[in-house]
């Protein structure tokens, strides 16, 4: 969007108005036209001033309307008063309209050619007589009086007075000067080319500082991501309203030394001041002299690219000293920089550009058009994704490629993503040099290894390399340089990765050995197996592009004495390693050949073992070393893995152990249930583990999975309080009864267990644990005899289970207690199997989850507290109660069922089966749950709680006829008010066969002989911004046809969005793709059928007819 200066940024006292002359002069033309007047508009014209004199418009009695708007479209306004400027009525009401607008701000001076000011003031000699002629023929009093004080208050103003005996010629050239020098001699900062999407950005930013203390904007962000241009956009936009303004760009680099600093004293003092003959001396002068000359202005001062606070001390000695109103905005890459409590400060984050702003930025560069050309559509989108929304790189690449051919243009790509730009890499390469060595080493070390690793993970890594990661990290995150995501995993820019490389590759750009770093395989494989390390080698990450072989010599590491990081993976190698170096701090080995670590390795500073679904032996291998540095240990699908030994004389500061899917484990030892460190113990799916710890003792333990551990029959005893363990699983165990001590487990906050083999019976101590609010219980599950759920002794104050626990409950799975009969009953798919009314007892209750009960018939009223309901495969479900659960959630939310849209004149809509299969998006199973794993990465994903939103998915087809807009397309449209209000959407997915053998699926009736899984991508467009609207849903194992309703209150919709609304009337899309979708068995696919939206909207009148097979039902005209 470019950047609108002519439109107020909302209510901003701020707004630029732009001028179309420089100078408006008024004068009297029987006086002055023909000698002073025409004289002075020359010397103007000579300088670049542009003037209007109103010699060309037609006279009248009246000023015309188009001279009073050039009046108020003009920076100065001139009046040269002479002796015969009063006699005219229409140099008088002139005067009048420029005293108006003196009053809103213009610049206002006057001339007095050859005539006393006394006279204006006294209104006596030529004026006095000219103002006693008008009021015998003009009898409106109320326009006499405005001219009288219109003259008065003129004589008021700073002006120029020109006497009989002075020289014309310099007195003309001092006015010029003077206005040369004044504000009206501001020419704007140039902006950008194509100042693609600054105007919302200046719009927060202005919204944020309009008010009239002292205010300080911090404006942060990575190199190239365009602070600059927005703070060059806010300054022409607002500068005009100060009584002095200075920019002051590459302040970090001109502020490096003394002389530098004194040179942006004077500048500054010149720029507001406009004395050229203020000399500043040194710096300590210089900053008395800012204060005593500029303490009691309303100053606008940008200081562009800062990196040190001292910088601005070191130039004006503060910020808290300025005139009341003034504005200092500084950009900078440093995130710390800026992060100050201070009352009158205020940051912004320039975030990149979303893919609809990339893509114009880049077409306007490329192709001088707001679109590609459709034959380069692919290849611009290629161009578009390399970039990340980085609007220096869509602006170079952009010019880079305007005008060449396809061919060039492939070429091009192919080298961007082998070889950074020098330009673009010159810049970001500013921020990394201001790091120090320790710093640049974490940088580094992140750009080729650790990128999407979680953050506490590569800490524990770096930290056993003595480069002080609590400091380092989050100094390259307040650099901008790196940042972390909910799930606290590291991510960078791809850009920054690629500079981080390319600095890596130049460290020998010819030998490979003598790097630091080495990731690209084949650089790896000429390495190693031509032995050509050395001891300057600190990481190496043998990980090849498609499954290989490689044969390696014994000792091929031998020379790389300080080998740090060893990273293999997609890699069989062939023969032993007979030498790894003692300093290894990573061991990452998947599918690793070695039945033990060589035995002339004593790793002392070992920190990271991940050898899954190798044929290591785990108690040979940590009976070899005794590493006390070691955090993590991944043991993951290792078969030869059959007991664990006593890990607290081994690795006693273990925090993180991964057992899963190690299928032969029998038994861990007793002493593991006491280790101190340990914080995440994973043992999914040992199938055949029998023996664990008969008591756990472990203070740090966060996560505890037995899931599918089906053997394992006895659960420890907890013999103390354990605060910590928030996620326990025994799902799938033989677990039959829970010791009386699991109340120890105070700190539970998930809790999955049952199966469907054994009854699984809880104690009555379980409702201590207070903190609990998800459970999920498999199959039978007994609660304690003496303690009656869902009645009245259990309930009576109806505080969910008031009287024993479970305070903070609000997920159920499967809570057979709550249906009217017995546990077997749901096992035998009994056709009466229905909820009773005691589940509104449950009053903390946010989550119900049911699956696959087939005979499930009705959900009652659920308590006021639910925000989700998922109830998959359960076709038994009456529409009526799925009626009543629509509207409740509504209800909740917020959104009255009787919302009308007035440009809806039908409801009807006619599917006309022709929704396209997108087998692009289709995954094999297993590669579909390895992206669901990247989408919830950690165990933490399953205690987050995503705060106030509304979620039902259930077996249905139809969207609810009180949902005010419908579509049959993956998109809806409507029209809201200035601020977002509460807001609910509905999505129909419809599941059609594959083959032509499979019949069409027009019922929920019935379970189909598949089973399918997808994840969707939803967006919001408001205004022509797209944004994500949602983190991206997984849908899993559906087997019939679903519908999902998502609504989310006013107040986050307004804090998530509330910065792209624009005006009273704001136009507003929802968009939902399949991004993936997998088929257990090939037999069907999802598709999206219909989409609703239920909001209180402004949707213009306009009739919609909805003929059968129309696509799209939309409640607005697109063309408004």
């Amino acid at each position: 969007m470019a950047l609108v200066t002519s439109e107020r940024a909302s209510s901003s006292s701020f707004t630029h108005q732009p001028k179309n002359f420089d100078v408006f002069l008024s004068f009297r033309g029987q006086d002055t036209c023909h000698g002073f007047i025409s004289h002075l508009y020359e010397a103007l014209h000579l300088r670049g001033i542009h003037t209007f004199i109103d010699d060309k418009l037609p006279r009248g009695e009246k000023i015309s309307v188009e001279l009073l708007k050039i009046i108020e479209n003009s920076t100065m306004l001139i009046i040269v008063f002479s002796e015969n400027y009063a006699s005219s009525t229409w140099c008088l009401d002139e005067l009048a309209k420029i005293v108006e607008c003196k009053k809103n701000g213009q610049l206002v001076r006057p001339v007095f050619y050859k005539v006393d000011p006394s006279e204006l003031c006294k209104q006596n000699g030529k004026f006095g007589k000219a103002l006693a002629k008008h009021e015998k023929y003009i009898k409106d009093y109320e326009k006499l009086q405005r001219w009288r004080n219109a003259l008065q208050e003129a004589t008021n103003m700073s002006g120029w007075h020109f006497k009989h005996s002075s020289s014309e010629f310099k007195f003309i050239r001092r006015i010029v000067e003077e206005i040369s020098n004044s504000k009206l001699n501001r020419t704007p900062l140039y902006v950008a080319r194509y100042p693609i999407g600054i105007n919302h950005r200046v719009k927060i930013i202005l919204s944020d500082i309009d008010s009239n203390d002292a205010h300080m904007i911090g404006i942060y962000g990575p190199a190239g991501i365009g602070k600059t241009t927005i703070a060059k956009a806010i300054f022409n936009r607002i500068c005009d309203h100060f009584d002095g303004f200075c920019y002051l760009e590459n302040f970090r680099e001109k502020s490096g030394t003394n002389d530098g600093v004194i040179k942006l004293q004077e500048k500054l003092l010149l720029e507001i001041l406009r004395d050229k003959n203020l000399k500043v001396g040194n710096k300590s002068r210089g900053i008395n002299m800012i204060k005593e000359r500029l303490f009691f202005m309303r100053i606008l001062l940008v200081l562009d690219d800062v990196d040190k606070w001292v910088q601005i001390e070191n130039f004006i000695g503060g910020c808290d000293w300025f005139a009341f109103g003034s504005k200092i905005i500084i950009t900078t890459r440093d995130k710390h920089l800026v992060a100050t409590p201070a009352k009158c400060f205020s940051t912004y984050e320039v975030k990149d550009l979303d893919q609809d702003e990339a893509l114009e930025l880049f077409s306007m560069h490329a192709f001088q058009s707001k679109k590609p050309k459709k034959d380069y559509l692919k290849l611009a989108n290629q161009v578009i994704e390399y970039s990340k929304g980085l609007p220096l790189a869509l602006v170079i690449i952009g010019a880079n490629l305007c005008g060449r051919s396809k061919l060039e243009w492939k070429s091009a790509i192919d080298k961007y993503e082998r070889i950074p730009n020098k330009e673009i890499q010159k810049v970001l390469e500013i921020s990394y040099e201001g790091l120090d060595e320790v710093e640049q080493n974490i940088f580094l070390d992140i750009a080729c290894f650790f990128k999407g690793f979680r953050k506490k993970y590569v800490m524990d890594i770096l930290d056993y390399c003595d480069l002080n990661p609590i400091y380092g990290i989050q100094k390259l995150i307040d650099k901008c340089l790196i940042s972390v995501d909910q799930y606290d995993k590291l991510l960078m820019h791809d850009f920054l990765q690629q500079m981080g490389k390319d600095i890596v590759r130049r460290e020998s750009p010819q030998l490979l050995g003598e790097r630091s770093r080495l990731w690209c395989y084949e650089d790896v494989l000429d390495v190693v197996t031509k032995n050509t390390g050395s001891k300057k080698i600190r990481g190496i990450m043998i990980c090849s592009p498609k499954s290989s072989k490689i044969q390696l010599e014994p000792k091929c590491l031998e020379k790389m004495k300080n080998l740090k990081f060893l990273i293999v993976s997609n890699v069989e190698i062939c023969g032993d390693l007979e030498y790894l170096p003692n300093g290894l701090r990573v061991l990452d080995w998947s599918g690793s050949p070695l039945s033990s670590l060589p035995s002339n390795l004593h790793p002392k500073k070992l920190t990271i073992l991940n050898i899954p679904e190798s044929r290591v032996v785990m108690y040979k291998l940590l009976k070899r070393i005794q590493c006390k540095s070691l955090t993590c240990m991944n043991f993951q699908s290792c078969q030869y893995v059959r007991e664990v030994p006593d890990l607290s004389i081994a690795s006693p500061n273990i925090k993180q152990l991964d057992l899963r899917e190690c299928i032969k484990l029998v038994e861990v030892h007793d002493s593991n249930g006491c280790l101190d460190k340990l914080e995440s113990w994973d043992l999914t799916g040992c199938v055949e583990l029998q023996i664990i710890p008969s008591f756990i003792r472990m203070k740090s333990l966060k996560f505890l999975i037995l899931y599918e551990c089906k053997r394992v029959k006895r659960f420890p005893n907890i013999p103390e309080e354990m605060e910590n363990l928030k996620f326990l699983s025994l799902a799938y165990t033989a677990i039959r009864v829970l010791p009386s001590s699991f109340g120890n487990l105070i700190g539970i906050e998930r809790l999955d267990l049952g199966s469907y083999f054994y009854s699984c019976h809880l104690p009555s101590s379980i409702y201590k644990l207070k903190y609990l609010h998800k459970l999920v219980l498999h199959g039978r599950v007994q609660f304690p005899k003496d303690v009656e759920i869902g009645r009245q002794a259990l309930c009576n104050s109806y505080g969910g289970f008031s009287k024993y626990g479970f305070v903070m409950l609000n997920f159920i799975k499967k809570l057979t207690s709550c249906f009217n009969l017995v546990e077997k009953c749901l096992l035998s798919r009994s056709e009466n199997l229905n909820f009773q009314d005691g589940i509104m007892r449950f009053n903390g209750l946010n989550f119900l989850l049911i699956e696959d009960s087939k005979f499930l018939k009705k959900i009652p009223k659920l308590p006021e507290s639910i925000r989700s309901v998922y109830v998959a495969n359960c076709i038994s479900l009456n529409s009526q109660s799925l009626t009543k659960l629509f509207l409740q959630f509504g209800r909740n939310l917020g959104v009255a069922p009787n919302m009308k849209c007035l440009a809806v004149k039908c409801n009807v809509l006619v599917d006309s089966h022709s929704h396209q299969i997108d087998y692009s998006s289709q995954l094999p199973f297993s590669k579909f749950f390895l992206i669901e794993e990247e989408l919830r990465p950690t165990l933490d994903a399953y205690l987050i709680d995503f705060g106030e939103r509304y979620n039902i998915i259930v077996p249905e087809k139809k969207i609810p006829k009180w949902f005010n807009h419908q579509s049959i397309e993956s998109s809806i449209s409507f029209w809201v008010g200035p601020k977002f209000p509460t807001f609910a959407f509905c999505i129909a997915f419809h599941l059609v066969p594959l083959k032509d053998s499979y019949a069409n699926n027009d019922k929920c009736g019935s379970l189909l002989d598949d089973i399918i899984s997808w994840i969707c991508v939803v967006n919001i467009f408001i205004n022509g911004h797209k944004r994500p609207f949602m983190q991206q849903p997984i849908f899993q194992c559906l087997k019939c046809d679903h519908l999902w309703f998502y609504g989310v209150p006013h107040s986050q919709l307004q804090q998530k969005f509330g910065d792209l609304m624009q005006g009273d009337r704001n136009h507003v899309e929802v968009s939902c793709k399949i991004s993936h979708w997998a088929s257990e068995f090939g037999n069907f696919a999802p598709v999206i059928a219909r989409m609703g939206a239920h909001v209180e909207c402004i949707c213009p009148l306009n009739s919609i007819i909805i003929p059968a097979n129309y696509a799209t039902l939309t409640t607005l005209s697109s063309h408004l």
